[in-house]
């Protein structure tokens, strides 16, 4: 059984109607895709910038030369990984040294109260926000832990940040190597570390980055070859609830696992997969009922790490007037009711109406959000914008990079995008869908779905964007097949060819 668990990720499904569903999930995926990177090219065109050009070249000159130095770099699976992990440290670690970015919004919420539980302050269900959303407790003991560790002030932390994201830039390359080949996974992880995004985010304390590293983290431990599957299973599950325990979208792995179990079983007849399912929920959910019994045991926050308001998410995310962005009149009129029986009561009447409102206004917001969302510009607000006055603005210089950097960012996701594309053309064309690409593209789908119906803002993608560069290690083996040192040295990697 062993055996087969630790073969299953590379295993092609050979029924027929296994492969239909299969080939379903992945032509969804591609056609989402297609639209996004038409919506993309279409914002990207019309914003009045017209530095499209050089930025164009530019990124298109990343990408060619990236392909071509990953054909012929000889070095060590390995050491490659290491070399990528201490990149990611030095590149990022820089930007820390070079600007002086405050903490704002929740970030400087999480930051305050770290430092009030590092002094002893505890009973954090006394304040509004933490009783009802009791899990951002989470990054506070996460920041006051790191600071108890490394000192006071903000240094430490963004170094904590630095060593997450370059765990997150291994781990691309090392998944992307399990669902294609060394060379492909190169490209992606370097394509990954020249990103501009990441950089936006680097010196801020938000809690993507570690949980994103851990979410990562149990991806790969799911598709390690040769361990006991149960021992896998359980591993994932936990690292799962760690991730889960900083920020809470762990449930779209579970959700992905549990679509991978059931595909599985309804193709193919095959236990194995649900059974790995359900050992990584299981385990998932006693690691995150011992997180929250110790909040509560600890007395920091009676509430454990509950949310106590998840209808919050539905009430923003299907407001038509702000297109599911957060809305001041939500927040008044229904966040803000003191009963909290009477405002869970007025939030599914909201619900309800919103709903109900017709199927085609209803496809409307959908179709603005994904404009919003996976359209949208990324900012430099959040890292590089000096807070006067309670706004947060550029300074002179700022402004004068900006645009380019922005525009620069922009066609750089365009072509990402259109990588994965291709490679989920290239799979649909070989027919060859292991169960690693399934449930990566199981993960977007329900990354993609769930975004419909809640809150969206523009660096809520962070994690998706993730899986999107490893997927793109399917698009880069076509481009690659041009590359001679990739002919040369493809046929010692079997799993894959140049057909």
């Amino acid at each position: 059984m062993d055996r087969g668990m630790a073969n299953y990720f590379r295993t092609v499904d050979n029924t027929k109607f296994g492969a239909i569903l299969n080939k379903i999930i992945i032509s969804i995926l591609a056609v989402f895709s297609l639209y996004l990177i038409y919506l993309n090219f279409y914002y990207y065109l019309i914003d009045g910038n017209k530095r499209y050009t050089i930025c164009t070249l530019l990124a298109l000159s990343v990408f060619v030369l990236i392909h071509f130095l990953s054909c012929y770099i000889k070095i060590s699976h390995r050491a490659f990984a290491i070399v990528i992990f201490l990149m990611v440290i030095l590149s990022k670690g820089i930007l820390i040294f070079f600007t002086d970015t405050k903490p704002v919004s929740d970030f400087a919420v999480f930051y305050q109260y770290a430092a009030k539980l590092l002094n002893g302050e505890k009973s954090f269900q006394d304040i509004l926000y933490f009783k009802t959303w009791a899990y951002q407790t989470g990054p506070v003991i996460y920041y006051a832990a790191l600071m108890k560790l490394f000192g006071t002030g903000l240094f430490p932390l963004k170094m904590a940040n630095c060593f997450f994201m370059a765990g997150t830039n291994a781990l691309i390359y090392l998944i992307a190597h399990k669902i294609s080949n060394d060379f492909t996974a190169r490209v992606v992880s370097i394509l990954y570390l020249l990103y501009p995004a990441p950089y936006f985010l680097t010196t801020v304390l938000t809690n993507q980055h570690f949980a994103a590293c851990m979410f990562l983290l149990s991806i790969y431990i799911l598709l390690l070859k040769g361990q006991n599957w149960g021992v896998k299973s359980i591993a994932a599950g936990a690292v799962i609830a760690l991730g889960n325990a900083v920020r809470p979208i762990g449930i779209i792995i579970l959700a992905a696992l549990i679509l991978c179990g059931i595909i599985e079983k309804i193709a193919n007849g095959k236990w194995l997969m649900l059974g790995s399912t359900i050992l990584v929920l299981i385990s998932c959910l006693l690691v995150s009922y011992g997180c929250s019994a110790l909040v509560k045991y600890t007395g920091i926050n009676s509430e454990g790490l509950a949310n106590n308001f998840p209808l919050w998410k539905f009430v923003v995310g299907l407001n038509y007037e702000t297109k599911g962005q957060f809305s001041f009149d939500d927040e008044n009129n229904i966040f803000n009711i003191q009963d909290f029986n009477e405002r869970d009561n007025a939030a599914k009447q909201v619900i309800k109406q919103r709903m109900s409102a017709g199927i085609r206004k209803l496809a409307v917001l959908i179709n603005e959000k994904q404009k919003i969302m996976w359209a949208g510009t990324d900012s430099l607000s959040w890292g590089f914008y000096q807070k006067i006055d309670g706004q947060l603005v550029p300074s002179n210089q700022v402004k004068k990079i900006e645009p380019f950097v922005l525009k620069y960012e922009k066609i750089y996701y365009i072509f990402i995008f259109l990588l994965m594309f291709i490679g989920l053309f290239r799979i649909l064309v070989n027919n060859k869908i292991n169960q690693g690409i399934l449930l990566l593209s199981l993960i977007l789908l329900c990354y993609f779905g769930i975004h419909f119906f809640i809150e969206i803002q523009v660096r809520y993608r962070y994690f998706a964007v993730i899986i999107v560069f490893i997927m793109a290690a399917k698009g880069s083996e076509m481009l690659l097949c041009r590359c001679r040192g990739y002919r040369k040295n493809i046929k010692y990697i079997k799993e894959d060819n140049c057909e």
